[in-house]
């Protein structure tokens, strides 16, 4: 039977998102956008009125990727197919994930006229994702760094330090007599010291600093730009700090302290693990010690 349909109602009314722009110029201004569906408009909050003319680009903004940009940008001047994720934001942005397929579209003459992006929305699917990628790299107890994204941050930091000379610093911090913590009033005060330690550190740490619970009661601080004269002096503030903060439970005071071992990066590492090794055997030499110091 035959039935009469509009391809361009199937178009308009899609739950994709569907955005045709001119094939040239590809520049600053451009592409200029000359169609967008209903999809586009509900999830954009932009009126067609509002892109007709101006280019994909005002959706993007400082943390849409570079290197994807770019991957566009690229498959756009030679006239390629692409797809990728790509973050983009609304009219008023809020932000949003999208699966990007962009096709050229060819007159009769085999010409590239336009190019028509084919997108889904896959905001739910990237927050999940990014949700079990933050999982994956915090400790539950603490909400810091796990020894996962421990090591991941202090290979990045080894590299800056390699490409541009930056020094850092570690520390390595071991709560002192824990296991009688444990033993005296149970694993859930000792999960509670670990928790007021954990928060006393990151109450006092930089922005750009880095601190992790690599063991069961032991901690690790990243110091970026920091050298090791600096970072003993920081930790002799943490381990003043927490001798004057007893953890108090049931209006009992729990004292604590802490020993911490420092060490600097060093022009002859190879690896990120040896300054990391140094701060630990510097940890030992703390606790060897009495505790309750630094080495």
């Amino acid at each position: 039977m035959d039935q009469e349909f509009s391809f361009k109602d199937i178009v308009e009314y899609a739950q994709d998102i569907i955005v045709v722009t001119k094939a040239s110029p590809i520049d600053d201004t451009g592409p200029e956008i000359v169609y967008v569906n209903e999809a586009f408009v509900k999830i954009s909050g932009y009126s067609r009125e509002e892109v007709i003319g101006k280019t994909p680009r005002i959706l993007q903004g400082e943390d849409t990727d570079k290197k994807t940009r770019q991957k566009v940008r690229s498959a756009l001047e030679q006239q390629q197919p692409v797809r990728v994720t790509i973050k983009n934001y609304s009219k008023t942005g809020q932000e949003y994930w999208l699966d990007l397929s962009i096709l050229p579209l060819k007159n009769a003459q085999g010409d590239v006229t336009h190019f028509v992006a084919i997108q889904r929305d896959f905001t739910q699917h990237k927050r999940s994702q990014l949700h079990l990628e933050v999982l994956s790299n915090q400790d539950p107890l603490t909400d810091l760094y796990n020894p996962r994204g421990f090591e991941r941050l202090s290979e990045q930091e080894f590299s800056r330090f390699k490409r541009e000379g930056r020094p850092y610093s570690v520390l390595m911090l071991d709560l002192d007599y824990f296991k009688r913590i444990n033993d005296n009033y149970g694993h859930a005060i000792g999960d509670l010291a670990l928790q007021h330690f954990a928060a006393l550190c990151q109450n006092n740490i930089r922005l750009h600093d880095v601190l992790a619970r690599v063991g069961g009661e032991e901690f690790c601080i990243i110091l970026p730009l920091e050298k090791k004269q600096a970072a003993f002096v920081f930790a002799e503030k943490l381990r003043s700090l927490l001798e004057l903060a007893p953890l108090v439970v049931d209006a009992e005071n729990i004292n604590l302290t802490v020993s911490i071992g420092v060490g600097e990066v060093n022009v002859n590492d190879e690896d990120h693990k040896e300054v990391i090794q140094r701060a630990d055997t510097a940890l030992f030499v703390a606790k060897s010690d009495g505790r309750n110091c630094i080495a």
